[in-house]
Protein backbone atom coordinates (compact mmCIF):
# COMPACT_ATOMS: atom_id res chain seq x y z
CA UNK A 1 0.00 0.00 0.00
CA UNK A 2 1.09 3.18 -0.49
CA UNK A 3 -0.65 6.26 0.73
CA UNK A 4 0.52 8.98 -1.36
CA UNK A 5 -0.85 8.27 -4.73
CA UNK A 6 -4.67 8.21 -5.58
CA UNK A 7 -7.03 5.49 -5.66
CA UNK A 8 -9.97 4.71 -7.02
CA UNK A 9 -12.01 1.05 -6.21
CA UNK A 10 -15.61 0.05 -7.41
CA UNK A 11 -17.01 0.41 -2.99
CA UNK A 12 -20.44 -1.61 -4.37
CA UNK A 13 -20.49 -4.97 -5.97
CA UNK A 14 -20.10 -6.30 -9.53
CA UNK A 15 -23.56 -6.61 -11.01
CA UNK A 16 -26.74 -5.11 -12.57
CA UNK A 17 -28.24 -2.75 -9.86
CA UNK A 18 -30.33 0.65 -10.14
CA UNK A 19 -26.98 2.60 -8.71
CA UNK A 20 -23.14 1.74 -8.94
CA UNK A 21 -20.45 3.41 -6.42
CA UNK A 22 -16.88 4.22 -7.28
CA UNK A 23 -14.31 5.68 -4.63
CA UNK A 24 -11.66 7.88 -5.10
CA UNK A 25 -9.09 9.13 -2.41
CA UNK A 26 -5.81 10.75 -2.48
CA UNK A 27 -4.41 14.24 -3.78
CA UNK A 28 -5.14 13.81 -7.26
CA UNK A 29 -9.35 13.29 -6.32
CA UNK A 30 -9.82 16.96 -8.14
CA UNK A 31 -7.49 16.90 -10.86
CA UNK A 32 -9.05 13.06 -11.78
CA UNK A 33 -12.73 15.15 -11.74
CA UNK A 34 -11.59 18.10 -13.55
CA UNK A 35 -10.33 15.57 -16.53
CA UNK A 36 -13.68 13.11 -16.16
CA UNK A 37 -16.25 15.51 -15.88
CA UNK A 38 -14.78 19.06 -17.09
CA UNK A 39 -15.93 20.70 -13.44
CA UNK A 40 -13.22 22.37 -11.90
CA UNK A 41 -14.36 22.47 -8.83
CA UNK A 42 -17.32 21.07 -6.62
CA UNK A 43 -19.18 22.32 -3.33
CA UNK A 44 -17.85 20.37 -0.24
CA UNK A 45 -20.08 17.14 0.88
CA UNK A 46 -22.95 18.41 -1.52
CA UNK A 47 -23.95 15.07 -4.33
CA UNK A 48 -23.50 17.11 -7.87
CA UNK A 49 -25.28 15.58 -11.15
CA UNK A 50 -22.55 15.27 -14.07
CA UNK A 51 -21.55 13.79 -17.21
CA UNK A 52 -18.69 11.31 -16.71
CA UNK A 53 -16.82 11.51 -20.23
CA UNK A 54 -14.38 10.00 -21.97
CA UNK A 55 -10.99 11.07 -23.21
CA UNK A 56 -12.71 11.76 -26.44
CA UNK A 57 -15.37 13.58 -24.74
CA UNK A 58 -18.17 10.99 -25.40
CA UNK A 59 -20.51 11.12 -22.24
CA UNK A 60 -20.04 7.91 -20.44
CA UNK A 61 -23.10 8.18 -17.95
CA UNK A 62 -24.46 10.79 -15.88
CA UNK A 63 -23.93 10.18 -12.49
CA UNK A 64 -23.60 12.07 -8.58
CA UNK A 65 -20.72 13.54 -7.48
CA UNK A 66 -20.28 13.70 -3.97
CA UNK A 67 -16.40 15.60 -2.38
CA UNK A 68 -15.14 15.29 0.52
CA UNK A 69 -12.40 17.82 1.14
CA UNK A 70 -9.48 17.07 3.68
CA UNK A 71 -9.27 15.76 6.48
CA UNK A 72 -13.18 15.58 7.06
CA UNK A 73 -13.63 12.56 4.95
CA UNK A 74 -13.37 8.76 5.71
CA UNK A 75 -9.86 8.70 4.81
CA UNK A 76 -8.80 12.22 5.84
CA UNK A 77 -7.53 13.03 2.34
CA UNK A 78 -9.25 14.56 -0.42
CA UNK A 79 -12.00 11.70 -1.58
CA UNK A 80 -14.85 11.26 -4.25
CA UNK A 81 -17.48 9.08 -4.37
CA UNK A 82 -18.94 8.71 -8.10
CA UNK A 83 -22.33 6.79 -8.00
CA UNK A 84 -23.46 5.93 -11.54
CA UNK A 85 -25.86 3.80 -13.48
CA UNK A 86 -25.59 0.22 -11.78
CA UNK A 87 -24.14 -1.32 -15.35
CA UNK A 88 -20.98 -3.19 -14.93
CA UNK A 89 -20.20 -2.23 -18.34
CA UNK A 90 -20.33 1.22 -17.14
CA UNK A 91 -18.06 0.89 -14.07
CA UNK A 92 -15.45 -1.22 -15.87
CA UNK A 93 -15.29 1.75 -18.38
CA UNK A 94 -14.84 4.66 -15.51
CA UNK A 95 -12.61 2.50 -13.82
CA UNK A 96 -10.70 2.03 -16.78
CA UNK A 97 -10.89 5.52 -17.72
CA UNK A 98 -9.52 6.79 -14.00
CA UNK A 99 -6.79 4.41 -14.35
CA UNK A 100 -5.92 5.68 -17.26
CA UNK A 101 -5.32 9.24 -16.03
CA UNK A 102 -3.03 8.05 -13.21
CA UNK A 103 -5.23 6.67 -10.39
CA UNK A 104 -4.32 3.19 -9.08
CA UNK A 105 -6.65 0.48 -8.57
CA UNK A 106 -6.97 0.23 -4.57
CA UNK A 107 -5.77 -2.90 -2.89
CA UNK A 108 -8.28 -4.82 -0.01
CA UNK A 109 -9.18 -2.35 2.82
CA UNK A 110 -7.18 0.16 1.66
CA UNK A 111 -9.50 3.34 2.39
CA UNK A 112 -9.69 1.83 5.42
CA UNK A 113 -6.40 1.21 5.81
CA UNK A 114 -5.76 5.10 4.87
CA UNK A 115 -8.30 6.32 7.66
CA UNK A 116 -6.17 4.47 10.11
CA UNK A 117 -2.86 5.89 9.02
CA UNK A 118 -4.12 9.56 9.11
CA UNK A 119 -6.03 9.14 12.54
CA UNK A 120 -9.44 8.85 11.16
CA UNK A 121 -10.13 5.67 13.53
CA UNK A 122 -7.71 3.08 15.25
CA UNK A 123 -7.09 -0.74 14.93
CA UNK A 124 -10.17 -1.45 17.05
CA UNK A 125 -12.51 0.40 15.12
CA UNK A 126 -10.78 -0.72 11.80
CA UNK A 127 -11.20 -4.48 12.75
CA UNK A 128 -15.13 -3.26 12.88
CA UNK A 129 -15.33 -2.05 9.66
CA UNK A 130 -14.46 -5.64 8.83
CA UNK A 131 -16.99 -7.30 10.78
CA UNK A 132 -19.65 -5.12 10.18
CA UNK A 133 -19.13 -5.61 6.19
CA UNK A 134 -19.65 -8.90 6.71
CA UNK A 135 -21.93 -9.27 9.71
CA UNK A 136 -25.20 -11.49 9.48
CA UNK A 137 -26.87 -10.13 12.43
CA UNK A 138 -29.13 -7.10 13.41
CA UNK A 139 -27.12 -7.94 17.00
CA UNK A 140 -23.89 -8.08 16.16
CA UNK A 141 -24.43 -4.96 13.43
CA UNK A 142 -25.21 -2.71 16.01
CA UNK A 143 -22.60 -4.14 18.24
CA UNK A 144 -20.01 -3.60 15.55
CA UNK A 145 -21.64 0.34 14.55
CA UNK A 146 -20.66 0.86 18.41
CA UNK A 147 -17.24 -0.08 18.28
CA UNK A 148 -17.08 2.40 14.80
CA UNK A 149 -18.56 4.90 16.58
CA UNK A 150 -15.58 4.55 19.34
CA UNK A 151 -17.21 2.87 22.44
CA UNK A 152 -14.97 0.57 22.57
CA UNK A 153 -11.71 2.78 21.88
CA UNK A 154 -13.27 5.53 24.68
CA UNK A 155 -13.10 2.24 27.29
CA UNK A 156 -9.11 1.54 26.42
CA UNK A 157 -8.20 5.15 26.00
CA UNK A 158 -9.93 5.43 29.60
CA UNK A 159 -7.87 2.80 31.10
CA UNK A 160 -4.78 3.72 28.94
CA UNK A 161 -4.67 7.02 30.48
CA UNK A 162 -5.32 6.17 34.02
CA UNK A 163 -2.12 3.66 33.59
CA UNK A 164 -0.24 6.15 32.02
CA UNK A 165 -1.47 8.67 35.23
CA UNK A 166 -0.33 5.86 37.35
CA UNK A 167 3.35 5.48 36.11
CA UNK A 168 3.48 9.10 35.99
CA UNK A 169 2.97 8.94 39.88
CA UNK A 170 5.12 6.35 40.19
CA UNK A 171 7.95 7.99 38.40
CA UNK A 172 7.53 10.94 40.66
CA UNK A 173 7.82 8.76 43.86
CA UNK A 174 11.24 6.72 42.34
CA UNK A 175 12.58 10.14 42.14
CA UNK A 176 11.90 11.51 45.73
CA UNK A 177 12.07 8.07 47.50
CA UNK A 178 15.41 7.53 49.33
CA UNK A 179 16.04 4.13 50.42
CA UNK A 180 12.97 3.38 52.23
CA UNK A 181 9.56 2.52 50.75
CA UNK A 182 6.34 4.68 51.85
CA UNK A 183 4.05 2.10 52.75
CA UNK A 184 0.86 3.86 52.82
CA UNK A 185 1.85 4.99 49.24
CA UNK A 186 2.48 0.93 47.92
CA UNK A 187 -0.98 0.51 49.79
CA UNK A 188 -2.33 2.92 47.39
CA UNK A 189 -0.31 1.78 44.23
CA UNK A 190 -1.70 -1.75 44.71
CA UNK A 191 -5.53 -0.84 45.00
CA UNK A 192 -5.32 1.31 41.95
CA UNK A 193 -3.64 -1.31 40.24
CA UNK A 194 -6.33 -3.75 40.88
CA UNK A 195 -9.18 -1.30 40.48
CA UNK A 196 -7.50 -0.97 36.33
CA UNK A 197 -7.10 -4.91 36.09
CA UNK A 198 -10.83 -5.17 37.24
CA UNK A 199 -11.69 -3.01 34.36
CA UNK A 200 -9.78 -5.01 32.17
CA UNK A 201 -11.18 -8.19 33.19
CA UNK A 202 -14.71 -6.65 32.53
CA UNK A 203 -13.68 -6.27 29.09
CA UNK A 204 -12.32 -9.76 28.97
CA UNK A 205 -15.79 -11.05 29.90
CA UNK A 206 -17.39 -9.67 26.85
CA UNK A 207 -15.83 -11.30 24.55
CA UNK A 208 -17.26 -15.10 24.74
CA UNK A 209 -20.52 -13.33 23.35
CA UNK A 210 -18.74 -10.75 21.32
CA UNK A 211 -16.83 -13.75 19.79
CA UNK A 212 -20.50 -15.93 19.28
CA UNK A 213 -22.06 -13.00 17.25
CA UNK A 214 -19.37 -12.27 15.04
CA UNK A 215 -18.07 -15.56 14.28
CA UNK A 216 -20.84 -18.03 14.97
CA UNK A 217 -20.81 -21.65 16.42
CA UNK A 218 -20.58 -24.81 14.52
CA UNK A 219 -23.58 -27.14 15.15
CA UNK A 220 -22.78 -30.99 14.33
CA UNK A 221 -26.18 -33.49 13.98
CA UNK A 222 -24.38 -37.12 14.62
CA UNK A 223 -25.62 -40.61 15.61
CA UNK A 224 -26.05 -43.93 13.97
CA UNK A 225 -27.61 -44.43 10.74
CA UNK A 226 -31.53 -43.91 10.26
CA UNK A 227 -32.27 -42.38 13.39
CA UNK A 228 -33.42 -39.19 11.67
CA UNK A 229 -31.00 -36.93 11.76
CA UNK A 230 -31.28 -35.57 8.17
CA UNK A 231 -34.84 -35.23 9.24
CA UNK A 232 -33.98 -33.07 12.34
CA UNK A 233 -32.29 -30.79 10.00
CA UNK A 234 -34.67 -30.23 7.65
CA UNK A 235 -36.64 -29.12 10.50
CA UNK A 236 -34.20 -26.78 12.40
CA UNK A 237 -33.27 -25.29 8.94
CA UNK A 238 -36.87 -24.95 7.85
CA UNK A 239 -35.75 -26.29 4.30
CA UNK A 240 -35.78 -30.20 2.54
CA UNK A 241 -31.94 -29.68 2.38
CA UNK A 242 -31.04 -33.23 3.32
CA UNK A 243 -32.42 -36.16 1.45
CA UNK A 244 -34.36 -38.18 3.80
CA UNK A 245 -35.15 -42.17 3.82
CA UNK A 246 -35.67 -45.27 5.40
CA UNK A 247 -32.54 -46.82 3.79
CA UNK A 248 -29.56 -46.86 6.29
CA UNK A 249 -26.39 -44.72 4.71
CA UNK A 250 -28.32 -42.11 2.54
CA UNK A 251 -26.32 -39.90 3.53
CA UNK A 252 -22.84 -39.72 2.50
CA UNK A 253 -21.34 -36.58 2.64
CA UNK A 254 -21.13 -33.66 5.09
CA UNK A 255 -24.14 -30.94 4.37
CA UNK A 256 -24.19 -27.39 5.41
CA UNK A 257 -26.48 -24.71 6.07
CA UNK A 258 -26.39 -21.44 8.05
CA UNK A 259 -29.08 -20.00 10.34
CA UNK A 260 -29.59 -17.58 13.33
CA UNK A 261 -30.25 -18.56 16.61
CA UNK A 262 -31.51 -15.03 18.62
CA UNK A 263 -28.64 -13.37 16.64
CA UNK A 264 -26.17 -16.00 16.79
CA UNK A 265 -24.74 -17.28 13.22
CA UNK A 266 -25.17 -21.24 13.46
CA UNK A 267 -23.41 -23.58 10.88
CA UNK A 268 -25.56 -26.94 11.20
CA UNK A 269 -23.73 -29.71 9.49
CA UNK A 270 -25.59 -32.91 8.79
CA UNK A 271 -23.71 -35.74 8.77
CA UNK A 272 -23.21 -39.42 7.69
CA UNK A 273 -24.62 -42.35 9.88
CA UNK A 274 -21.72 -43.62 12.10
CA UNK A 275 -21.41 -47.45 11.63
CA UNK A 276 -19.19 -49.72 9.98
CA UNK A 277 -18.86 -48.96 6.26
CA UNK A 278 -19.33 -51.48 3.70
CA UNK A 279 -17.55 -49.24 0.76
CA UNK A 280 -14.77 -46.83 0.49
CA UNK A 281 -17.39 -44.06 -0.32
CA UNK A 282 -19.54 -44.37 2.93
CA UNK A 283 -16.11 -45.61 4.42
CA UNK A 284 -15.27 -41.52 4.13
CA UNK A 285 -18.71 -40.20 4.58
CA UNK A 286 -17.87 -41.73 8.52
CA UNK A 287 -14.97 -40.55 8.71
CA UNK A 288 -15.84 -37.02 7.85
CA UNK A 289 -18.47 -37.16 10.26
CA UNK A 290 -16.18 -38.30 12.74
CA UNK A 291 -13.62 -35.50 12.05
CA UNK A 292 -16.67 -33.37 12.14
CA UNK A 293 -18.30 -34.09 15.53
CA UNK A 294 -14.50 -33.75 16.49
CA UNK A 295 -14.34 -29.82 15.81
CA UNK A 296 -17.89 -28.89 16.76
CA UNK A 297 -18.75 -26.45 18.98
CA UNK A 298 -22.17 -28.01 19.91
CA UNK A 299 -23.45 -31.65 19.20
CA UNK A 300 -26.55 -32.96 18.86
CA UNK A 301 -26.47 -36.68 19.28
CA UNK A 302 -29.35 -38.13 17.88
CA UNK A 303 -31.07 -41.47 19.02
CA UNK A 304 -34.35 -43.41 18.29
CA UNK A 305 -33.39 -46.00 20.98
CA UNK A 306 -33.62 -45.31 24.44
CA UNK A 307 -31.13 -48.26 25.11
CA UNK A 308 -28.17 -46.66 23.49
CA UNK A 309 -27.81 -43.03 25.05
CA UNK A 310 -24.84 -43.15 27.42
CA UNK A 311 -26.10 -43.03 30.69
CA UNK A 312 -24.98 -39.61 33.08
CA UNK A 313 -25.60 -37.92 29.37
CA UNK A 314 -26.13 -34.67 31.02
CA UNK A 315 -21.99 -34.10 32.28
CA UNK A 316 -20.78 -33.64 28.54
CA UNK A 317 -20.87 -29.68 27.76
CA UNK A 318 -20.96 -29.74 24.38
CA UNK A 319 -23.64 -32.49 23.31
CA UNK A 320 -27.32 -32.25 23.20
CA UNK A 321 -28.28 -36.42 23.17
CA UNK A 322 -31.61 -36.70 21.74
CA UNK A 323 -34.35 -39.21 21.78
CA UNK A 324 -36.47 -39.18 18.50
CA UNK A 325 -39.55 -40.71 16.96
CA UNK A 326 -41.31 -40.47 20.28
CA UNK A 327 -44.67 -40.70 18.51
CA UNK A 328 -43.84 -44.20 17.80
CA UNK A 329 -42.04 -45.42 21.45
CA UNK A 330 -43.03 -43.77 25.11
CA UNK A 331 -40.36 -43.90 26.31
CA UNK A 332 -39.08 -41.36 28.94
CA UNK A 333 -35.08 -41.13 29.11
CA UNK A 334 -33.77 -38.91 31.74
CA UNK A 335 -30.48 -37.03 32.32
CA UNK A 336 -31.06 -34.56 30.50
CA UNK A 337 -32.16 -36.08 27.01
CA UNK A 338 -34.35 -34.41 24.72
CA UNK A 339 -37.53 -36.19 23.26
CA UNK A 340 -38.62 -35.13 19.88
CA UNK A 341 -40.27 -36.88 16.82
CA UNK A 342 -39.55 -35.33 13.78
CA UNK A 343 -42.66 -36.98 12.23
CA UNK A 344 -44.69 -34.64 13.85
CA UNK A 345 -42.32 -31.67 15.22
CA UNK A 346 -43.06 -32.54 18.75
CA UNK A 347 -39.70 -31.33 21.04
CA UNK A 348 -38.34 -29.25 18.20
CA UNK A 349 -39.39 -25.70 20.18
CA UNK A 350 -37.37 -27.59 23.75
CA UNK A 351 -34.52 -28.47 21.83
CA UNK A 352 -33.88 -24.86 20.15
CA UNK A 353 -34.27 -23.73 23.72
CA UNK A 354 -31.64 -25.81 24.97
CA UNK A 355 -29.58 -25.41 21.70
CA UNK A 356 -29.57 -21.48 22.75
CA UNK A 357 -28.92 -22.48 26.52
CA UNK A 358 -25.59 -24.45 25.58
CA UNK A 359 -24.58 -21.59 23.17
CA UNK A 360 -24.78 -19.09 26.05
CA UNK A 361 -26.84 -16.47 24.41
CA UNK A 362 -27.68 -13.95 26.46
CA UNK A 363 -29.78 -10.74 26.00
CA UNK A 364 -27.80 -7.93 24.41
CA UNK A 365 -27.28 -5.02 26.74
CA UNK A 366 -27.23 -1.92 24.69
CA UNK A 367 -25.06 -0.43 27.54
CA UNK A 368 -22.13 -2.94 26.96
CA UNK A 369 -19.62 -3.12 24.24
CA UNK A 370 -18.04 -6.53 23.22
CA UNK A 371 -14.63 -7.75 22.34
CA UNK A 372 -15.17 -9.72 19.20
CA UNK A 373 -11.91 -10.48 18.14
CA UNK A 374 -8.96 -12.80 19.12
CA UNK A 375 -6.63 -10.06 19.05
CA UNK A 376 -8.25 -8.10 21.14
CA UNK A 377 -8.70 -10.62 23.27
CA UNK A 378 -4.92 -11.53 23.28
CA UNK A 379 -4.26 -7.99 23.44
CA UNK A 380 -6.07 -7.63 27.12
CA UNK A 381 -4.90 -10.78 28.38
CA UNK A 382 -1.56 -9.69 28.38
CA UNK A 383 -2.42 -6.14 30.05
CA UNK A 384 -4.19 -8.24 32.72
CA UNK A 385 -1.01 -10.26 33.26
CA UNK A 386 1.16 -7.33 33.73
CA UNK A 387 -1.29 -5.59 35.87
CA UNK A 388 -1.63 -8.36 37.99
CA UNK A 389 1.82 -8.93 38.52
CA UNK A 390 2.45 -5.45 39.42
CA UNK A 391 -0.03 -6.10 41.64
CA UNK A 392 1.41 -8.75 43.46
CA UNK A 393 4.81 -6.95 43.57
CA UNK A 394 3.03 -4.48 45.67
CA UNK A 395 2.08 -7.02 48.18
CA UNK A 396 5.70 -7.66 48.41
CA UNK A 397 6.46 -4.57 50.47
CA UNK A 398 10.08 -5.42 49.69
CA UNK A 399 9.97 -4.89 45.61
CA UNK A 400 11.76 -2.60 43.79
CA UNK A 401 9.54 0.04 42.93
CA UNK A 402 11.49 -0.16 39.21
CA UNK A 403 9.82 -3.80 39.02
CA UNK A 404 6.99 -2.70 39.18
CA UNK A 405 6.99 0.12 36.99
CA UNK A 406 8.30 -1.91 34.14
CA UNK A 407 4.99 -4.26 34.60
CA UNK A 408 3.09 -1.26 34.31
CA UNK A 409 4.94 -0.01 30.98
CA UNK A 410 4.02 -3.67 29.76
CA UNK A 411 0.73 -3.42 30.26
CA UNK A 412 0.46 0.33 28.74
CA UNK A 413 2.15 -1.68 25.71
CA UNK A 414 -0.61 -4.50 25.59
CA UNK A 415 -2.96 -1.04 25.11
CA UNK A 416 -0.61 0.12 22.73
CA UNK A 417 -0.89 -2.79 20.66
CA UNK A 418 -4.68 -3.25 20.70
CA UNK A 419 -5.16 0.40 19.52
CA UNK A 420 -2.66 0.14 16.95
CA UNK A 421 0.30 2.24 18.12
CA UNK A 422 2.82 0.12 18.37
CA UNK A 423 1.48 -2.86 16.33
CA UNK A 424 3.85 -4.98 13.89
CA UNK A 425 3.46 -3.76 10.43
CA UNK A 426 2.43 -8.05 9.18
CA UNK A 427 -0.62 -8.03 11.88
CA UNK A 428 -1.99 -4.15 10.68
CA UNK A 429 -1.46 -5.77 6.95
CA UNK A 430 -3.64 -8.43 7.91
CA UNK A 431 -6.05 -6.86 9.60
CA UNK A 432 -6.63 -4.84 6.36
CA UNK A 433 -6.15 -7.18 3.61
CA UNK A 434 -9.54 -9.10 4.96
CA UNK A 435 -11.28 -6.16 4.03
CA UNK A 436 -13.17 -6.12 0.70
CA UNK A 437 -12.02 -3.72 -2.02
CA UNK A 438 -13.67 -0.09 -1.78
CA UNK A 439 -13.53 -0.30 1.97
Amino acid sequence: MNAGDTIVAAATPFGYSGVAVIRLSGPGVSRLLEQTTGRTSYKNRVATLSDLLSKTGETIDRSLVTFFASPRSYTGEDLAEISTHGNPSIVNEVLSLLIGLGARQADPGEFTYRAFINGKMDLVQAEAVASLVGSKSKENTRIQQKIISGDLSILLNRIRSELLDLLSALEHQMDISEEDLDLEYINQLEKRVHRIQNDVDSLLGTFKMGQLFNSGVSLVLSGPPNVGKSSLFNLIANDDRAIVSDQPGTTRDVIDLEILLSGVPVRIYDTAGIRGAENSVEKEGVYRAIQKRQSADIVLSVYDSPNAIPQHAERDENIIYILNKTDTHKANVGNGVIHISCKDGSGINTLLIKIKEKIGVEKISTDLTYLSTKRQFSALTDCSRFLGAAATLCLNRASDLEIISYELREAAGSLDVLLGKTTAEDIINNIFNNLCVGK
